[in-house]
């Protein structure tokens, strides 16, 4: 944290505050809710470098004691961005047993952070992007610090390659998605608890989806489901599943970006709503084990959701309630405005009339611009979003400061 800067951020935060517009009706699932932060919200500045202030977010994840994860990056002392993970306590204020003061910064490092898991012990497992450069595995202790138990002093480095999902099994393997710079195909990676690939997985540790890869997740089978260009489905020893969909794969929305299973297998993404305008909408499927849409869910499968005053709607994740109710984050925009967004169906893929104002909720902040990126559901069902605000200087310059929502889920 930056003292120097940390009076003009304090008045940036309070203006915003007070310009917060959430769209709720008089129930109480989709408000801000009043024991996080200020009204809902917290948020912290990028720390300073000398360069624009400017954060990235990549993920958020809760602990098991109700702290929230935000892992992503900040620009480093040469310009590029280099890796940055924050905790907050539960009620929003920085968890300063993290880190310096609740925030961790790797100097040296490339990239961006852009997922994140909590293991059951506490440890904190993320992945960077690498920024053109090498993709990184890194795991912290709960007291932020790198993990020298962990591949070499806390990291695992996939060269010349951008990492994506990751996601953990019951047995403490991780899996990571691979895409190399130099190779052509995406990779699966699986590892052991140590970091250390586990050559029983695919190919010498390694299995390769048709479809690319992105978010991953493990199924109560032990199979893995992929969700890139295409959503595919491996065996639990990281072959192809040709039971599922066509060879294994089956389409997914436009601009997927989150899956989840709930008996079904879930897609979030954003569908164009009308092609002679440039609008979108929040879209959820699902389908079946086998790969086939199902018919009981939505319309033929499906479901979309346009906000009269928001055209463009880009999903950025999916959660899922312990009710099974699907909660879709987006930011919604017009020409000049970004805020977040949110939408949540039944299991049944119906909008839920009981959220926010009919089913949706925004979150707008005065002029500043705002981008949705990551969203987890707790286990009280509280929603918790992270993303960005891009705020003007009298300089010509943007800064961004980093913001954490929380909202009530019952």
């Amino acid at each position: 944290m930056n003292s120097k800067f940390a009076k003009k951020y304090a008045v940036f935060f309070y203006c915003a505050m007070l310009l917060v517009v959430t769209a709720s009706a008089s129930g109480q699932a989709g408000k801000l809710d009043p024991t996080f932060g200020i009204g809902g919200i917290t948020m912290e500045q990028a720390v300073e470098t000398g360069f624009s202030n400017f954060f990235m977010v990549g993920a958020v994840a809760v602990q098991s004691d109700g702290k929230i994860v935000v892992a992503g990056g900040v620009p480093g002392k040469n310009g590029f961005t280099v890796p940055a993970v924050l905790r907050f306590l539960s009620n929003g204020g920085p968890d300063k047993s993290f880190g310096a003061n609740g925030t961790v910064v790797l100097p040296n490092r490339f990239g961006s952070y852009g997922a994140a898991a909590i293991l059951p012990d506490g440890k904190i497992l993320v992945a960077t992007s690498g920024d053109g450069v090498d993709g990184e595995l890194d795991r912290f202790t709960s007291a932020g610090k790198l993990d020298s138990s962990f591949g070499s002093q806390g990291a695992v480095i996939f060269k010349f390659s951008s990492l994506s999902g990751i996601a953990l099994q019951p047995d403490g393997r991780i899996l990571a998605g691979v895409q190399s710079f130099i190779v052509v195909g995406a990779r699966v990676a699986r590892l052991l608890a140590n970091g250390s690939i586990d050559t029983s997985f695919g190919t010498n540790g390694f299995a390769f989806p048709p479809g690319g890869t992105g978010t991953l997740e493990v199924l109560s089978t032990g199979e893995i489901l992929v969700f890139g260009r295409l959503v595919s489905r491996l065996t639990s020893s990281g072959a192809i599943d040709a039971e599922f969909g066509v060879s294994g794969q089956l389409m997914a929305p436009n601009d997927g970006h989150a899956l989840a299973a709930n008996g079904d297998i879930l897609a979030a993404g954003t569908l164009v709503s009308d092609p002679t305008v440039p609008s979108s909408g929040f879209a959820a499927f699902a389908y079946q084990n086998v790969g086939i849409g199902d018919p009981a869910f939505g319309k033929n499968g499906g479901v979309s959701t346009t906000l009269s005053a928001f055209p463009t709607i880009t999903v950025a994740g999916m959660g899922l309630e312990s009710s099974g109710a699907i909660v879709e984050l987006g930011t919604a925009a017009t020409r000049s405005l970004g805020a977040f967004g949110l939408a949540r169906y039944t299991p049944q893929g119906q909008l839920d009339s009981s959220f926010g104002s009919g089913g949706t909720v925004t979150t707008s902040f005065g002029s500043s611009i705002a981008t949705a990126s990551a969203i987890a559901i707790q286990s009280d069902d509280k929603i918790v979003v992270a993303g960005t605000l891009l705020k003007g200087e009298p300089h010509g310059q943007s800064e961004t400061a980093l913001v954490v929502a929380r909202y009530l889920g019952k």
